[in-house]
């Protein structure tokens, strides 16, 4: 385009300031007086008659200098309108707005209004001020494009709040992580329910009930045994079955048994659902991995010490929910008994844990 404009205005260069004179005579007056008309008509002959010669009469024909194209754009305009309405003013100060919205989320939502009210201005504009049917109908279709892209927009980063105990549990779980609410909502997508258990309800019984879900305790406390043994004890936000995690099919059954202390809540996945929905996000995975792998290190950690200090044991009647001690104190011959570990163990969680503990260990240690 540059090469096409310097040839025109070289060639325009070119034809300047040239002046030719021809002579006619007879007929060739009348197509010089056509050929004169015509050309005059375009502004770039001008004819001036010579009389005196015998011969004829002889035409000076004089071509007008063309003008530069500097001179065009500089004389295009010889006199500026005055200032337009306010209404174009406050248009284009929106639509400045918007380009300078920056590329995140929000920064889009702010492009979109500022296109809104600035089409929305420009069409008042046109159509108040100067009555310009074209102008209207294409800024109202811009309105309500942007209007429509700005609603899908502003519904995306809406803020996501969630229960009380599920807040909590993405605070101190999944937010540290930087795990997103969304993703998160996205988790909570594949819940089964949230299980209320009363004192002394099993919540799974060995051998019996099938790995097909992923527990988590939002309230209360449970404690896992084995053949009536205690292992440890399950606090809120610690998963109940973590350890089947890894490697176990949901066609397998539970290798332990749990039980309620206390009245609780429990947060249960579908487990083969949220294993499928975090497939397709590594990242989900990852955190999935890191927060089970973590919970699964803690359990053997309490099960080892457990299981080196003493033979703790729950008898049938507990199971059968009589509404006596949960935690049977150690047998004659047995070490130092599996309460004092495992009120240890609630002394993370319960400030009044240890002095009970204490009265409790002094009283079943008393020799007969």
């Amino acid at each position: 385009m540059l090469f096409l404009g310097a040839l025109a205005i070289g060639m325009i260069t070119g034809l300047q300031n040239v002046t030719t004179e021809v002579g006619t005579t007879g007929s060739d007056v009348t197509e010089a007086a056509a050929t004169e008309t015509s050309s005059s008509a375009m502004g770039l002959l001008e004819t001036t008659k010579l009389s005196g010669s015998q011969g004829g009469d002889f035409v000076n024909v004089t071509l007008h200098e063309q003008p530069s194209m500097w001179d065009l754009y500089l004389k295009h305009c010889p006199k500026w309108k005055p200032i337009d309405n306010v209404f174009f003013q406050v248009a284009n100060v929106f639509i400045l707005l918007s380009f300078l919205a920056p590329h995140t989320p929000t920064g889009l939502v702010w492009m979109r209004v500022g296109l809104v009210l600035g089409c929305a201005f420009s069409g008042v504009w046109a159509w108040s001020i100067e009555c310009f049917l074209d102008g209207v109908l294409w800024n109202a279709t811009f309105v309500v494009i942007n209007f429509v892209y700005f609603s899908v927009q502003f519904y995306l980063i809406r803020p996501i709040k969630f229960h009380k105990d599920i807040e909590e549990v993405y605070i101190a779980l999944f937010k540290p992580l930087r795990v997103s609410r969304r993703q998160f909502r996205r988790v909570l997508m594949c819940m089964r329910n949230v299980r209320h258990l009363k004192c002394h309800e099993l919540y799974a019984h060995e051998k019996v009930t099938k790995v097909d879900s992923l527990s988590l305790v939002l309230s209360g406390k449970l404690v896992v045994s084995q053949n009536q043994r205690a292992l440890h004890i399950v606090f809120p936000h610690h998963f109940l079955d973590s350890p089947e995690w890894f490697g176990v099919s949901t066609d397998e059954y539970f290798q332990v048994s749990i039980m309620a202390m206390e009245e609780s809540r429990v947060l249960v996945w579908h487990r083969d659902k949220l294993k499928l929905s975090i497939m397709s996000d590594e990242f989900l995975q990852a955190v999935f991995e890191h927060i089970l792998g973590r919970d699964v290190v803690h359990k053997l950690m309490q099960v080892s010490e457990t299981m080196a200090v003493s033979n703790g044991h729950l008898p049938n009647s507990y199971e059968e929910g009589e509404d006596k001690p949960m935690l049977v104190v150690k047998k004659p011959g047995d070490g130092p008994g599996i309460t004092a570990l495992l009120n240890r163990q609630l002394q993370a969680t319960d400030p009044n844990a240890w002095r009970l503990g204490r009265i409790e260990e002094t009283d079943h240690e008393t020799p007969v």
